[in-house]
């Protein structure tokens, strides 16, 4: 599969004008899914190390073009420029109503189809085909999970989160829906540690480390 380079995907970034916190968030992705997608090759899993990297660096690249408002999170520390402000409204006027892995996978098919197609599964809530596809979209997918803003936390907690913050999109499905949901989850993690020496709850002891061996 022909994946985009980093240079490519810094081009895009800067052309769509990505927002500070999202580039933070995707960068933390990153890392988590590089590390997981590392490890589990030295374990001996037949794993596309690369194809995990730039999809996690591009998975929220596109994640303003889903939001009603671009607002100044204090917070974050974060003001929109008026670059970002026009960038998010053309943005906006394409792609109504269309999740930010679809708007990444249209803006990404001319250059890269296979990879456009990859982007399209990463899916959403509700939407888990992350869950019976190829391993490189369950590490990118886990990963994700596991950065809350731009912090590595407890599988447990970011499920929590999620639970409240997206209550709306299954909140008519009821609450066995949710549960089943959060033992595929778990049974998802649960595959991806079992090939390796270190539990879920030492993932960000074991990126310390590979940090300071690098």
């Amino acid at each position: 599969m022909k994946i985009p380079s980093r240079e490519y995907c810094d081009a895009l970034i800067e052309k769509y004008a990505v927002p500070a916190p999202i580039r933070r968030h995707c960068a933390v992705v990153e890392r988590v899914g590089e590390q997981l997608a590392r490890d589990l090759r030295e374990a001996g899993v037949l794993v596309d190390v690369g194809l995990v990297v730039v999809g996690c660096r591009l998975h929220d690249a596109f994640k303003a073009a889903s939001l009603p408002k671009l607002i100044a999170r204090p917070e974050w520390g974060y003001e929109p420029s008026d670059r970002e402000l026009k960038v998010w409204t053309t943005l906006r006027e394409r792609f109504t109503g269309v999740h930010e892995t679809i708007v990444a996978a249209q803006i990404l098919a001319e250059d890269f189809p296979e990879f456009s197609a990859f982007v399209a599964n990463i899916g959403s809530t509700g939407n888990p085909t992350y869950l019976t596809e190829r391993l490189e979209l369950k590490i990118l997918h886990y990963a994700d999970w596991r950065v809350q803003y731009e912090e590595v936390i407890d599988f447990d907690d970011r499920l929590d989160y999620l639970r409240e913050a997206y209550r709306h999109q299954w909140i008519d499905k009821g609450e066995t829906w949710w549960q089943n949901t959060l033992a595929e989850e778990k049974k998802l993690e649960a595959e991806i540690f079992e090939p390796l020496g270190y539990a879920p709850g030492d993932l960000t002891d074991r990126m310390r480390q590979a940090s300071g061996a690098a």
